[in-house]
């Protein structure tokens, strides 16, 4: 069975593939939009290697025209919502492997555990392992005001995209997530998989060697509160 972080890898890299995927779309739908040809030179960098565009990152990008347009049409609205649905099911298959890791070299047992939502990884995580998940958090570059993403902390935007994963997963749609340009894809992804990152780097340290990183030391103060 692979470790929680190797399969958290190789989830990001399917994910990655779409998100380059929506990129490429990007690159023709505008294009189209603005009536010339595509830029054949973003699309071979695209397909070469690990780059993404512009329209990923920051809405100077878009004219102010095109965000209107995109968001009345909605072109990107359910290849963005099936990559926040794809990006919230890699957080909770690497929560649910990291819990059972942490679990047997804690616990010295394989005991198994049923998650059905959010509610429950805070509880197992609290109870089996006294590990509080609200209170871990780390620093994130707000992006850019004209994208749906305004993180308030990890705990509260881990709870945004579990609300959006669910209205995807079981309505279709997310009423309360706006998807109009891929950073409003881009941005939930990339917040998880640093979050995921920055989880298993400190908490390896604190469990496995001991030793209290300075977020692990901030981490235990917001758990006292």
């Amino acid at each position: 069975m692979k470790k929680a972080l190797e399969a958290f890898y190789i989830h990001e890299k399917g994910i990655l593939n779409i998100i380059r995927a929506a990129d490429i779309y990007a690159i023709c739908l505008l294009a189209k939009i603005r009536a010339v040809d595509p830029d054949i030179e973003q699309i071979a960098g695209i397909l070469e290697g690990n780059k993404i565009t512009g329209y990923n990152l920051m809405s100077i990008y878009y004219t102010d025209h095109e965000l209107v347009q995109l968001k009345q049409k909605g072109h990107f609205k359910e290849i963005g919502e099936q990559i926040i649905l794809q990006t919230y099911t890699m957080l909770e298959s690497y929560l649910k492997s990291k819990f059972y890791e942490y679990n047997y070299f804690i616990n010295g047992n394989l005991k198994k555990f049923h998650f059905r939502d959010l509610k429950e990884f805070k509880a197992k995580y609290k109870e089996v392992l006294d590990i509080h998940l609200p209170s871990f958090d780390f620093d994130y570059f707000f992006p850019d005001g004209k994208c749906s993403f305004q993180p308030k902390g990890s705990w509260e935007t881990i709870k945004i995209l579990a609300k959006a994963r669910n209205e995807i997963a079981h309505e279709g749609t997310s009423n309360s997530y706006t998807v109009t340009t891929l950073m409003d894809s881009w941005y939930p992804f990339d917040f998880t998989r640093r979050w995921i990152v920055s989880f298993d780097a400190n908490f390896n340290s604190f469990i496995y060697d001991k030793f209290e990183t300075s977020l692990i030391k901030e981490y235990k103060l917001r758990k006292k509160v």
